[in-house]
C-alpha cells in the first residue's frame, strides 16, 4: 500500500486589534514551511493551509478531521502551528501547576471578558490531544504524526524585553484567568471537558515546540526579516530519509547558531513515544 503525505500549516501573524494580541510574523512562516514540504514529497494538494482570517479554531479544527477522514494505515500527517500561546486556568484538574497550555486561533481574544469572550475559542492542550488521537486511529501504528508548536505558552513570555524586543516574542506574560466557577463551568462545556476522557494517554505522536514552558519564544531576524525561530530552523535542516534524532539533533545544532536577545535561552521541547526512532519524511 502507498504512504501518503498530508499536511496542515496554519500561521497568523495578523490578530484583530480589538483581540488583544500583538502583531508577530506567524504568518510569514507559511511561505518557508509549504515549500520545506513540497521538497519533501508532499503534494500541493495535500497541503491544506489556513492564513491569518482564515485560521479559526473551527476550521482548524475541521481541517484536522479531514486529514483523519482521508488518511489511511501508514501515512505520514504534518501538523504546523506558528502564532501566539497562553496559559489558561485548568478546567478538569489535570495540570499540577493548575494551567492548562493552549495555542490562540485568529478568533480567540487575550482576556477572559473582552468583548464578552470566554475562552471557548482557546485550543487547549487536552482538546487539541483529542483531535491528533483522531488522527492516530486513522494513519495507525505504523503510521506518523510530527506536530510543529512555534509558539509560546510561557507566564514569562514578555517579561524583561525592551519594548522592541518585546513586539517580536510569541506569547504573552497574562495568564487567561476564568474566574469563579460559573465561568469555568461555561468555558468547560465549550470545549467539552471530560475529567476521564482527558485523562494523560502515553504520547503516540511527536511534538516539537519551540521553546520549553518557562522559556521565552523570540522571533528569529532572517535576511529577509522576522519569523519563528522554530519554523525557520525545521524549514533549513529537514529533509528526505532523515531520522527523528538526526532531526533533533540538527534543529539544536540550528538553535545554538542562531543569536537570541541579550543571550537569552531558548531550548526545543520536544515530546516523543519512548525509544521512537524512525524515518520523518
Amino acid at each position: 500500500m502507498a504512504q501518503n503525505k498530508y499536511a496542515v500549516v496554519i500561521g497568523i501573524g495578523d490578530y484583530p486589534e480589538q483581540s488583544g494580541w500583538k502583531e508577530i510574523s506567524g504568518d510569514k512562516d507559511v511561505d518557508m514551511i509549504v515549500p520545506m514540504l513540497l521538497q519533501n514529497g508532499f503534494a500541493r494538494e495535500n497541503i491544506t493551509v489556513l492564513v491569518n482570517t482564515e485560521a479559526t479554531k473551527s476550521a482548524i479544527r475541521n481541517a484536522i478531521s479531514d486529514l483523519a477522514g482521508v488518511s489511511g494505515k501508514g501515512d505520514i500527517v504534518y501538523i504546523h502551528f506558528s502564532g501566539h500561546g497562553q496559559q489558561v486556568t485548568d478546567l478538569d484538574g489535570d495540570e499540577t501547576d493548575g494551567y492548562d497550555e493552549a495555542i490562540i486561533p485568529y478568533d480567540a481574544a487575550s482576556r477572559y471578558g473582552l468583548g464578552g469572550y470566554k475562552g471557548e475559542k482557546h485550543i487547549l492542550d487536552d482538546e487539541f490531544g483529542l483531535w491528533l488521537e483522531g488522527l492516530r486511529m486513522s494513519v495507525g501504528r505504523k503510521g506518523l504524526i510530527l506536530v510543529a508548536l512555534d509558539a509560546c505558552h510561557s507566564g514569562d513570555a514578555t517579561r524583561g524585553n525592551n519594548n522592541n524586543e518585546g513586539k517580536h516574542v510569541r506569547g504573552t506574560s497574562e495568564i487567561f484567568m476564568i474566574p469563579d466557577s460559573s465561568g469555568q463551568d461555561d468555558a468547560c462545556m465549550a470545549h467539552a471537558c471530560d475529567t476521564e476522557q482527558n485523562v494523560r494517554r502515553n504520547v503516540e505522536w511527536i511534538c516539537i515546540s519551540a521553546c520549553k514552558s518557562y522559556q521565552n519564544n523570540y522571533e528569529y531576524k532572517s535576511e529577509t526579516g522576522y519569523c519563528g525561530r522554530l519554523s525557520w530552523a525545521i524549514s533549513r535542516v529537514m529533509r528526505p530519509g532523515i531520522r527523528f534524532s538526526e532531526f533533533v539533533n540538527a534543529l539544536k545544532d540550528m538553535y545554538g547558531s542562531m543569536p537570541l536577545p541579550s543571550g537569552l535561552p531558548q531550548d526545543l521541547d520536544v515530546d516523543a513515544p519512548e525509544q521512537y526512532d524512525v524515518l520523518l519524511f
